[in-house]
């Protein structure tokens, strides 16, 4: 876990699940568990593009990405988008198949037969972070 927010990044890259918060049409919060990566200072989502979390992003881009781990936390407040460049959306789709050690069919389905390079039905959420908050123990700090 950091004890400093230039540790963050690093933290980032390691840890495999996180909640991601956004907001729907009626301004309710909607929180999920998600699998992430972590570059340049932003968090890369894989998701389906007819989830809540991608539906509420085209209405309202404010997002919340917290990971835990035991009694401390990694908050990063920002805005999301849906990447709409193909090749990012491939090799953002790749780094995830790489951290997750997935494997695909010759279809290029993972396991549960979702089929991971459609950009018709997978699209990729990226964060980019306007705040950083971490609790460390009975410390809070923030950038």
């Amino acid at each position: 876990m950091p004890k400093a927010l230039s540790e963050v990044p690093a933290f980032m890259r390691q840890v495999w699940l996180a909640t991601l918060a956004t907001v729907d049409a009626r301004l309710r919060s909607h929180a999920v568990p998600v699998f992430l990566t972590f570059d340049d200072g932003r968090v890369y989502i894989q998701s389906d593009r007819r989830s809540v979390k991608a539906g509420n992003l085209k209405r309202n881009d404010n997002v919340t990405v917290v990971v835990c781990h035991g009694d401390e936390a990694v908050i990063l407040r920002g805005r999301g988008r849906i990447v709409k460049d193909e090749d990012e959306f491939v090799r953002r789709t790749q780094e995830h198949i790489e951290k997750y050690h997935l494997h695909l069919d010759e279809q290029g389905r993972d396991g549960m037969g979702i089929p991971l390079f459609d950009g018709k039905i997978r699209c990729i959420i990226e964060v980019t972070p306007g705040k950083t908050l971490f609790l460390v123990k009975t410390s809070f700090f923030s950038h």
